[in-house]
Parts: structure tokens; C-alpha cells; sequence
């Protein structure tokens, strides 16, 4: 146990070093690793690859900022795992030979996935093999299943593949689609915008809308109550002041809060989506956190 401990650390460590390393120093430290690495495979610098036991085919391309972090990782000959994508879980990932991983596409392997030969996903696809979130002690569903695709499929861009997913051979998936369950063989399945219902936007916005000052009282609340701070409302002009540390002001006439911290006054024009230059730490926390969770983005005013 504990020497097996020790070959997982050793690996991890070789797997850091490689970050750094050209191809040919990433081949010779994971060949000593005791992976199966084949002849002319490209790992970059500014890549990760790590997996307890990997065998990389022949001419394999991992290309630059790639994450890979699985337990078992199998690559075919003349594969390509493109620029920005993840393939990480506690599972495995393989595909046979001439296979192909798009752009910044994102694989989670909680179960195990796989590719048969010459297939491929293209830019930005997602492939998941487990959903859930919400508890199941209180009744909402868990699904943990692995995902299958067979040869010759080919997944265009933007295409979501759900836990349990088996895609038999010969099939092309359209952009846009969510695959769930098993598609026969010989299949084209794409997306039909004429079954989805169109909502009237402008409409939705008029019922949901509140006013200026709502908002300015939600986000400021709680933006201060995720820092843990007490704080101290003052509804005559609308402050809300943290003693000793900052005091945020609602402007609602003109859209606006300004921060006072110290000295420093900061404005955030959410009129015209603008916040004054700051290097203040809790100014740029605010920024983060008003995006996230209330999605206003605000450009900075330099001075």
C-alpha cells in the first residue's frame, strides 16, 4: 500500500515537471514513470497529463493547455486532444486510433468513457457521466452512468452528451444537440428549432422588473452578508456602513453606488455599466460578486 502510494506521488510529480518540459523530456520521464508512451507522440509544454496507468499510441498530439487527470488514461494512434480541453475524474477515458478532441472541450469522468475508431467531438462539446447536485435524501434524482461511443461517430460543436449515453456506430450528431440514451447505428440526429417555443423577451423583462432601489438594497445586502459583516442600514440615505471598514451609498437617481473606503471614493454606474479604477480588495471582490451572482458587468473608468 504504502509503495503504491508512493509510485501515485511520483507520478504526479513527473506529471508537474512535464508542465514544463519539450516533448521528448515528457516522453523519456513517463516512459521511467512505467507508461506505455509510443514513438513521435507530442506533449508540449503548458499541458498536464496524469492517470495511474497511461498508454499513449503512436503520433498522439496533446496540445498546449490541456488538463487530463483520470485513473486510467488510453489513447489511440494518431489522436489529438486540442487546445483547452479537460478530461478529468476518477474513471477512465480511452478512444482507439484517429480520433479527435475539439477545442476547450470539457469530459468528466466519474464513469468511464470511450471512443472507438475514428471518431471525434468537436469544438466546445461536453460529455458528463454523472448528474446530481440537489440531495437524494430529499427525493431528487442522481444519475451516475458511463458513456459509450462507438467508430466512425462524429459530434459537431456545442453538443452536451448525458450520463449513460451509448452512441452505436456510424452516426454524425448535429450542433446543438443533448444526446441521452442510445442512438442506433446509421443515425444523423440534429437539432429542430421549429419545436421549441419562442418566448416574447421584452415581455418577461416588464413582468419581472423590479425598481432601482430593490436592486441596489439586494446586491449591497448581500454582497456584505457574503463577507460576514455587520453592518448598519440607514434608510433616510441609503447607506449601509460597516464601522471601522467601508460604507456602500445607493444612488438610485442616477443608477449608481459608490463605495467610500478610507479616503477612496469608488463609483459603480450600472446605467452605463462602468466602476471607477481601485486596487482595493474588497473593491474587486464586489466586482466578482455582482457578476456571478447578479450578471452586472462593469468596465473599468481609468484615470
Amino acid at each position: 500500500m504504502r509503495e503504491r502510494k508512493h509510485e501515485t506521488m511520483f507520478k504526479k510529480v513527473a506529471a508537474g515537471l512535464c508542465l514544463f518540459l519539450p516533448s521528448w523530456a515528457t516522453r523519456l520521464l513517463y516512459r521511467l514513470c512505467g507508461h506505455r508512451i509510443g514513438k513521435n507522440v507530442r506533449m508540449p509544454a503548458f499541458s498536464f497529463v496524469h492517470a495511474d496507468t497511461m498508454t499513449l499510441g503512436n503520433d498522439v498530439e496533446i496540445r498546449r493547455f490541456v488538463y487530463i487527470h483520470v485513473r486510467e488514461l488510453s489513447l489511440g494512434a494518431n489522436t489529438i486532444v486540442s487546445y483547452g480541453s479537460q478530461i478529468k475524474g476518477r474513471a477512465g477515458f480511452s478512444c482507439a486510433d484517429n480520433c479527435f478532441i475539439g477545442i476547450h472541450c470539457l469530459i468528466h469522468c466519474e464513469e468511464n468513457v470511450s471512443l472507438g475508431f475514428y471518431s471525434g467531438l468537436g469544438p466546445r462539446c461536453t460529455v458528463y457521466t454523472h448528474g446530481s447536485f440537489l440531495p437524494v435524501t430529499m427525493g431528487y434524482p442522481a444519475k451516475f452512468a458511463p458513456v459509450i461511443i462507438e467508430d466512425h461517430v462524429w459530434i459537431a460543436m456545442g453538443v452536451t452528451v448525458m450520463p449513460g449515453a451509448l452512441i452505436k456506430r456510424n452516426c454524425i450528431i448535429n450542433p446543438g444537440v443533448v444526446v441521452q440514451g442510445r442512438i442506433r447505428e446509421n443515425s444523423i440526429l440534429q437539432f429542430n428549432p421549429r419545436e421549441y417555443s419562442i418566448y416574447d423577451l421584452s415581455r418577461f423583462q416588464r413582468l419581472t422588473k423590479r425598481d432601482v432601489p430593490y436592486w441596489h438594497h439586494q446586491i449591497i445586502s448581500a454582497y456584505l452578508s457574503s463577507l460576514g459583516a455587520s453592518y448598519q442600514h440607514d434608510a433616510e440615505t441609503a447607506s449601509y456602513a460597516v464601522p471601522g471598514r467601508c460604507t456602500f451609498i445607493s444612488r438610485p437617481n442616477t443608477n449608481s453606488i459608490e463605495l467610500h473606503v478610507g479616503r477612496e471614493r469608488i463609483l459603480y454606474d450600472l446605467e452605463q455599466f462602468y466602476a471607477d479604477e481601485s486596487r482595493r480588495l474588497i473593491h474587486k471582490k464586489f466586482l466578482s460578486f455582482i457578476r456571478l451572482r447578479y450578471g452586472v458587468t462593469l468596465r473599468t473608468k481609468y484615470r
